[in-house]
C-alpha cells in the first residue's frame, strides 16, 4: 500500500510524537541536570537512551538559554585526546578558533586545555551539559587510557563550580560495572542512575496510534506478545506491517512482519546475550524464566534483570518459573536453553547409561531383556511397567517426535537399579565396589530431583554431582577427559568446600 509510513528509520534517536511513553523521565531528568546533577541512563541496546538524553537537554535549554549542550559517543573514538576534542568543539561558540588546544598531541596537554577551556567559560556565566553515549566503549582494548579518562572525567564532574559541565552518561552496563572492568575510580557515585525499561502498554498504544491504516486491538496484543513494549522491535514489526497491509491491520499481518523481520529479532537476542554473557547474567536468565534451578542466583543479579525490564516480576515463593519481556523472548530462552542444556555433565552422563545398559542387557538376556529382568526380578516389575506406560502415553501424544528407546525414558535413580540389579554383567567395565557406586550415584540424584523442580542447589551438593559425573563418564567413554582422579576425590572428601561456586554442571552458552 502507497503511503507514508511514519516507521521508516527504526533505531534511530526519535523526538516529537515518536518518543513515546517517557514523559515521567523526562521530567525528572530534565529537572536533575537543570539542577547541575550528573545522570546516568542505563538500559538494553535500541531501548531509546539517546533518544531520551537529547530530548532533555531540549527541555533544559528551553528552560535556560545560557546552557550549552552537546553530545559526545565513545564508540566512535579511539581515546581520551578525541574525546576532549569532541568536549572542546561541541560546547564552544561557532567562533571558536584556538588552534594551539586543538593541535594538543599527548593525553596531558589535551587535558589541560580542556580544563583551562572549561574555567574560562565559567567565569563568564556559561554552563554546558553534555552526553557521554556508549560509555561501554572505555572497556574494549582499543580504547586509550582508560582508567586515566575516567579518573579525569571524575574530576570535572567532581567540581562542577569550577568547570560548569553537567554529564549526562549513557550505557549498556551500570557505571559501576564498566568501571569494575578497566579497574578504575568510580563515577558511579557522582550520578543518578536511570534504568531506562521497555514500554509499558499504554505507550505502545500510543506508538501504534501513529498508524495510517487502522490496526485492531488483537493485533496491538500480538505486537505486545512480540516485543513485550521494546520500542525498537515494536517499530520493525509496525514499519513491515504497514508496508505489507491492504485495508487494515489484523493479527495474521502482524505475525507476517514479525516473521519478515525474524532476523532483527534473533539479531536483537543475540545483542542482549553478548551484553550479558561476560557476567553470567545472560546464565540466570535462562534459569530463572525456562529452568533449571540449578543453583542460588544472587538477589542483586536478580534486581538488574529487573531493572532492566528483562523480567517483568519477581515471585519465587512458590518456586515458578517468572514472566519475561516477551512471549518471544521467553521462547528464544528455551531454544537457547534446549539447544545448549545448563546441566550438560549430568545429561551425558544418563545418556552414556543408557547405552550401556541396552549393550549389556542385549548382549546378555537379546532383544527381549526387558521381560527376562521382569522375570529374574519380579520387585522391579511395577518400575519397567511404568516405564513402557511412559513411553506409550507419549507416543500417544508426540507421535513420531516421541522416542522409541525405552530408556529414555528411565533418569538416574532407575537406571542405577537396572545397573545394580545385574551387576556382574557391569563390573568389568565400571571396576570397584557396588558400595562406591551407590556413593556416586546417591550424589547425582541429590541434585537431579531439584533441578527439575527448579529449585537451588547448594554449591558442595554440585561439586559432589559433577565429581560423580567425571567418574562415571571416564569409565563409560573410555577416555580421560573426565578423569581428574574424582572417584577417589569423593570418596576421601564427603563434601566441598560450603564457599565454592561449581559451575561445571552447566554448559557455557
Amino acid at each position: 500500500m502507497s503511503l507514508n509510513n511514519p516507521y521508516i528509520g527504526r533505531g534511530e534517536p526519535v523526538s516529537g510524537s515518536r518518543l513515546v511513553g517517557r514523559n515521567h523521565i523526562l521530567e525528572r531528568l530534565s529537572k536533575r541536570v537543570s539542577s547541575g546533577a550528573h545522570c546516568s541512563i542505563v538500559g538494553l541496546p535500541r531501548i531509546g537512551k539517546t533518544s531520551v538524553a537529547r530530548e532533555t537537554l531540549k527541555i533544559v535549554c528551553s528552560l535556560n538559554s545560557n546552557i550549552k549542550t552537546g553530545y559526545v559517543t565513545l564508540d566512535a573514538i579511539s581515546g581520551p585526546i578525541q574525546a576532549y576534542k569532541r568536549i572542546i568543539s561541541e560546547i564552544s561558540d561557532d567562533d571558536f578558533n584556538d588552534q594551539s588546544l586543538m593541535n594538543c598531541i599527548t593525553h596531558d596537554d589535551t587535558y589541560e586545555a580542556l580544563l583551562k577551556f572549561l574555567r574560562k567559560r565559567n567565569r563568564s556565566g556559561h554552563k554546558a551539559a553534555v552526553i557521554i553515549d556508549e560509555v561501554d566503549g572505555i572497556a574494549r582494548d582499543s580504547f586509550l587510557d582508560s582508567q586515566l579518562f575516567v579518573s579525569r572525567l571524575r574530576e570535572l564532574a567532581n567540581d562542577r563550580d569550577r568547570y560548569g559541565v553537567t554529564f549526562i552518561f549513557l550505557s549498556r552496563r551500570s557505571l559501576d560495572m564498566i568501571q569494575g572492568v578497566v579497574d578504575c575510580s568510580t563515577l558511579a557515585g557522582l550520578c543518578e542512575v536511570t534504568y531506562l525499561q521497555p514500554l509499558d502498554r499504554e505507550a505502545i498504544d500510543q506508538l501504534t496510534s501513529r498508524s495510517p491504516i487502522k490496526i485492531e486491538a488483537n493485533s496491538i496484543n500480538a505486537l505486545w506478545n512480540f516485543t513485550g513494549g521494546h520500542p525498537f522491535l515494536s517499530e520493525v514489526v509496525m514499519c513491515e506491517a504497514v508496508e505489507i497491509a491492504k485495508s487494515f491491520i489484523d493479527v495474521e499481518t502482524v505475525e507476517n512482519a514479525q516473521h519478515l523481520q525474524s532476523h532483527e529479532f534473533t539479531n536483537y537476542y543475540c545483542q542482549i546475550q553478548n551484553i550479558f554473557t561476560s557476567n553470567n547474567m545472560f546464565d540466570a536468565l535462562c534459569e530463572l524464566i525456562v529452568g533449571p534451578r540449578w543453583r542460588t542466583i544472587d538477589f542483586h543479579t536478580i534486581i538488574l534483570l529487573k531493572h532492566y525490564g528483562l523480567i517483568k516480576a519477581y515471585d519465587d515463593s512458590d518456586n515458578s518459573r517468572l514472566k519475561c519481556m516477551s512471549q518471544h523472548l521467553e521462547e528464544y530462552l528455551k531454544l537457547i536453553s534446549r539447544t545448549t542444556p545448563s546441566w550438560y555433565l549430568l545429561g551425558e552422563t544418563e545418556r552414556q547409561l543408557r547405552i550401556l545398559i541396552q549393550d549389556k542387557m542385549q548382549e546378555a538376556f537379546g532383544d527381549d531383556w526387558l521381560e527376562s529382568i521382569k522375570q529374574r526380578h519380579p520387585k522391579k516389575e511395577k518400575s519397567l511397567d511404568n516405564l513402557i506406560q511412559q513411553k506409550q502415553r507419549e507416543n500417544k501424544i508426540f507421535g513420531d517426535a516421541a522416542s522409541d528407546f525405552i530408556l529414555d525414558y528411565a533418569y538416574i535413580g532407575e537406571l542405577k537399579d537396572l545397573l545394580f540389579a545385574e551387576w556382574d554383567n557391569f563390573r568389568s567395565i565400571l571396576g570397584n565396589t557396588k558400595g562406591d557406586w551407590e556413593k556416586m550415584f546417591q550424589a547425582l540424584m541429590k541434585v537431579r530431583n531439584p533441578m527439575a523442580h527448579y529449585r537451588p542447589i547448594p554449591s558442595e551438593k554440585l561439586l559432589e554431582a559433577e565429581i560423580a559425573c567425571k567418574s562415571l563418564l571416564a569409565k563409560l567413554t573410555g577416555t580421560s577427559k573426565y578423569s581428574n582422579d574424582n572417584f577417589s576425590a569423593l570418596k576421601t572428601s564427603p563434601s566441598a568446600s560450603p564457599n565454592s561456586n561449581s559451575t561445571s554442571l552447566h554448559c557455557h552458552r
